[in-house]
């Protein structure tokens, strides 16, 4: 069945005296109209300028401030719960989360994700079904298994030689993936196989990288990279990498653990981010994951109110086990809280320096909910030094120039998609304000964020 959200028929709206913050980081254009036309931005300008089409709606904005629609670029949407032991991890299938997932990033105003691994036929049959119209949610570009050399049961395939991964590229590319993820594990001769093929295809590859040095993926043409924690001991001060080597602990610890041994004045970290610079990777920090992890042993992340949008089958399998800090002493938590500022500080020195950062959240890992983690992240992109402006840039713009649709969505500009969030209050003033939703609109379609929130069969749009 299809749903009114596909045959909806697009009236004209016109959205005047609001505040236009248009994704560009210019000053806002203030008591602006905004005229949506076949579901796209037609007109904009000072209220009193533009002409309004004969029979459209009109939307009040006064009071209001329209900011692009956001892009998640790290929201696994068809992975369920983890069951996890000492020597193994196994990802879920839970259909019955895809839903509520979708609907949540909607109703927080994010209007394309990308979906960085998941089983490939069925992370192609959800965008699909997205694109016909048959689910309501974010438009979707999607990976498929992520490629790595260790298993993880509906996450990864595993490939051992160069062989094997362009056949894995050639594999999922013929499936309909939009992109290749590279994993951790992986040595520099299989990425760049694997890179190679993906291009040799017409795909891009993104990697979380371990093995493989963030410089050595830069170099082996890899278009983007994820997590900011690079991990790798070929990315410190030789004196540092042996103590690194010793001191590493089992745990996920030793991603925050990193930098306690980092120098980001070292000629090891200029490299890596000039080759970043210089080779154009996207970047996606994913602060909020990490902030999860580091600060897991606080009420403020297991109790927060923002995990009353998690699906509860993911919000319990994180409360009776699966927990990224799994395994840490109170020691641990302490350093690793004590290592956090070195992280912000990180994204912003790869930011200063001219590094493409875009925002996303590695939804649906633990304490980390679709939809409100995302504003979240902006919060920490302004606690690491980026101003609103910048961080708003980060979470539209930038993350469409990563997705290669800057010609389409990212900013509010005539010609492209009428994907917009009108806000009750000014995110310039307080970021915290992105969270102050009065509606969404993807496509032209406005959508009531209390019917997405509220109701499966939500009302898609009017």
């Amino acid at each position: 069945m299809v749903s009114l959200f596909a045959v909806l028929t697009l009236q004209a709206v016109a959205i005047q005296g609001v505040t236009v913050i248009d994704g560009r980081g210019g000053p806002p254009l203030v008591d602006a109209t905004v005229v949506v036309e076949g579901g796209r931005i037609s007109a904009i300008g000072p209220r009193r300028q533009v002409r309004v089409p004969a029979g459209a709606r009109i939307e009040s904005g006064r009071g209001h401030w329209l900011i692009p629609g956001l892009i998640d670029m790290h929201a696994h949407v068809t992975l369920g719960s983890v069951h996890r032991t000492d020597n193994s991890m196994r990802m879920e299938v839970d259909p019955a989360t895809i839903d509520p997932s979708l609907r949540a990033l909607l109703a927080f105003g994010v209007t394309t994700i990308r979906d960085p691994g998941a089983v490939t036929p069925l992370a192609v049959a959800v965008r699909d079904s997205i694109n016909r119209g048959q689910r309501i949610g974010p438009r979707i570009l999607t990976a498929g298994e992520v490629i790595d050399a260790q298993e993880v049961p509906n996450l990864t395939v595993v490939v051992r030689t160069e062989a094997e991964a362009r056949a894995e590229v050639r594999r999922q590319a013929a499936a309909g993936v939009d992109y290749i993820k590279v994993y951790v594990s992986l040595a520099p001769p299989v990425i760049g196989a694997a890179i190679d093929e993906a291009h040799r295809l017409g795909k891009k590859a993104i990697g979380h990288l371990f093995a493989t040095s963030w410089t050595q993926a830069a170099e082996l043409g890899i278009d983007a990279i994820v997590h900011a924690v690079p991990s790798s001991p070929l990315l410190l001060r030789p004196a540092a990498r042996e103590a690194w080597s010793r001191q590493m602990t089992r745990t996920t610890r030793f991603m925050v653990q990193w930098f306690e041994f980092a120098d980001l004045d070292s000629p090891e970290i200029d490299s890596m981010v000039s080759a970043l610079v210089r080779r154009r990777v996207v970047h996606d920090p994913t602060l909020v994951v990490f902030e999860a992890m580091t600060f897991g042993n606080r009420p403020a992340i297991t109790e927060s109110p923002d995990l009353r949008h998690a699906p509860p089958a993911l919000l319990q399998n994180w409360r009776q086990g699966f927990q990224l800090s799994a395994g840490w002493t109170p020691r641990d938590f302490d350093s690793a809280q004590a290592a956090w500022p070195k992280v912000l500080a990180f994204v912003q020195h790869l930011h200063d320096r001219g590094v493409l950062l875009t925002a996303g959240i590695d939804a649906n890992n633990p304490w980390v909910p679709p939809g409100p983690s995302l504003h979240r992240e902006l919060e920490l992109l302004v606690a690491a030094g980026l101003t609103p402006s910048q961080a708003l840039q980060v979470a539209t713009r930038n993350g469409a120039i990563g997705l290669d649709l800057i010609d389409q969505l990212g900013t509010i500009e005539v010609g492209k998609r009428a994907d917009l969030v009108l806000l009750a209050a000014d995110p310039l003033a307080d970021i915290r304000n992105t969270r102050r939703i009065a509606w969404v609109m993807r496509d032209g379609r406005r959508i009531d964020p209390a019917d997405l929130l509220t109701s499966p069969a939500a009302r898609p749009g009017r």
